[in-house]
């Protein structure tokens, strides 16, 4: 009995222990299915698209026959006068009726309509795509912020580090007799400074966790492990092809078309308003004094109807007006809509070119600026240097590193940004 509760007590430690282990991974792509997944503006967009499919079903049913039934029952009573007598009576009504309209032609009123809500629901497609881009390069950016604000921690708990280390040599050196009080002060001040900027770089840390649960819609675990990347190299493309494929490629510039194309059938539909519409009608009734079949008097109907809009208060000239108006607000924007697109294309390739160039500029900074710290350490030691020196030399590394994580964050982005800028962006 013993050696089995001693059994189930160290099985139940080794799990404990491995579940204390354990530690949520988190890489770039799954971050941005957490945030396809989660994330508002994504369930917004989709509710959108739903919206205008619908569109298309309600502007489809103009086509189909248009089938009524009605049953109704009225109850009458009152005086009557039969010569010079009258007597109280009651009587009863009962009817059933069913009636169908089916339109023959309307001069493509109902098929522009319908041609414009078809070209809205892809239009609508689009949007979702784009807005489904827009999460993904938010998802990006802050993946990419929070891995920043951690390497800079880092850098800045380095120099905490190394100031400290510092303290010790300097307060050596006092006690030997070796340097003056100056140094061990000037060696606490560089400490103190160091503290000072490795807590604003573990606030960055939180405040950029925050931003990517935001995006995420959901909290991380403090014991999430993000996959690093930032240092991933990623392929060329020349601005040529990047312009090309953007104005093939981008969501909101199909989207843009769709739209035209839509006013445009409005537009007809709202021309084609003043010319005749057919329909077919029938129709089916019964009608009774009583429940007893006998009494239920058949009848029927069946006819066309034309109908000619003569004046209707010049809303027809207004609704033409107005589609008129909304073709051309489309077009200006789609006009519009590229050059910004091409504008953001040329911004984007710039900025990946430059942020490219600069990665290997900080990168040969940062081997500078280590050789220049040793150097200055070791002219320290020999009693040769100053306490300034090492400061200088210091504050020129944690600054060279801090550009070379920041080249490294602005080249991701950069890349993703043009990604997102010619609609390849998944």
């Amino acid at each position: 009995m013993h050696k089995q509760f001693l059994f189930g007590f160290l099985l139940l430690l080794l799990f404990t222990a491995t579940g204390l282990c354990q530690q949520d991974t988190l890489t770039l792509n799954k971050c941005i299915d957490i945030a396809l997944n989660n994330n508002p503006q994504i369930k917004l967009a989709e509710g959108n698209y739903d919206f205008a499919a619908s569109n298309v079903t309600l502007a489809r049913s103009v086509l189909f026959p248009q089938v009524s039934f009605q049953a109704g029952y009225v109850k009458n009573g009152g005086t009557t006068f039969i010569g010079p007598t009258s007597r109280t009576a009651y009587y009863e009504n009962y009817s059933l009726t069913f009636q169908a309209q089916q339109l023959i032609f309307d001069f493509g009123k109902s098929t522009s309509r319908i041609s414009a809500a078809a070209d809205l629901r892809d239009a609508s497609h689009q949007d979702y795509l784009s807005a489904k881009q827009d999460l993904i390069l938010a998802a990006e950016i802050d993946y990419f912020n929070y891995l920043q604000a951690k390497r800079v921690r880092d850098a800045s708990a380095e120099v905490v580090k190394q100031a400290q280390e510092h303290l010790y040599q300097a307060q050596a050196f006092y006690k030997a007799g070796t340097v003056a009080q100056f140094d061990v002060l000037k060696a606490q001040t560089d400490l103190a400074n160091a503290k000072v900027n490795l807590i604003s770089s573990e606030n960055n840390v939180r405040i950029s966790k925050l931003q990517l649960e935001n995006v995420l819609s959901q909290k991380l675990s403090n014991t999430v492990v993000m996959i690093d990347n930032l240092e991933a190299t990623q392929d060329s493309i020349d601005i040529n092809t990047a312009m090309n494929i953007a104005l093939n490629n981008r969501p909101e510039i199909i989207s843009g078309k769709l739209k035209v194309e839509a006013n445009k059938s409005y537009l007809t539909s709202a021309w084609a308003a003043n010319l005749p519409s057919i329909n077919a009608t029938g129709g089916y009734n019964k009608r009774s004094y009583g429940l007893v079949d006998e009494y239920f008097l058949p009848s029927w109907n069946i006819g066309a109807t034309l109908s000619i809009p003569i004046f209707q208060g010049f809303a027809l000239n207004a609704g033409i007006d107005q589609a008129r108006a909304n073709l051309k607000i489309s077009e200006s924007f789609d006009d519009n809509l590229i050059q910004n697109v091409a504008l953001e294309v040329q911004q984007q390739y710039s900025s990946l070119q430059e942020t490219r160039e600069s990665i290997e500029a900080t990168r040969a900074l940062v081997t500078q600026s280590e050789e220049t710290l040793k150097l200055a350490e070791g002219r320290y030691k020999q009693g040769v240097g100053s306490a300034v020196e090492i400061t200088d030399a210091r504050v020129g590394l944690y600054n060279a590193r801090t550009s070379y994580i920041q080249s490294l964050y602005s080249y991701q982005v950069a890349y993703v940004g043009l990604k997102h800028a010619i609609g390849i962006l998944k």
